[in-house]
């Protein structure tokens, strides 16, 4: 089953709806929340955090993987990809599952 998608407009900071930090920050992606799968920054067109756990998930090299058709290729119990529109910041992507 794929992992759903939910998109959303924000223009404030986005926090894991599992562990209730920060996803991202003046320092950049928070590497340091265990609930954080990855980041990807669309208007640079890049990932800027993968976490090791979605490294084991996925076939490959992810930054091969288009972004648009991620959610189909993971399995995650319980994930989320957050779609975030910002406005003049583009659209950003952030996952999201689980600890453990």
């Amino acid at each position: 089953m794929s992992i759903p998608t939910t998109r959303i407009h924000c223009l404030e900071q986005i926090f894991s709806p599992f562990s209730g930090l920060p996803a991202d920050g003046e320092d950049g992606p928070n590497g340091k929340d265990s609930t954080l799968l990855f980041v990807y920054y669309g208007t640079a067109g890049e990932y800027a955090y993968i976490s090791k756990r979605l490294q084991n998930l996925v076939d490959g090299n992810i930054e091969d993987i288009d972004i648009g058709t991620l959610h189909s290729v993971l399995s995650v119990d319980g994930g989320l990809i957050l779609e975030v529109d910002t406005d003049w910041n583009g659209v950003n992507f952030y996952g999201f599952a689980p600890a453990g």
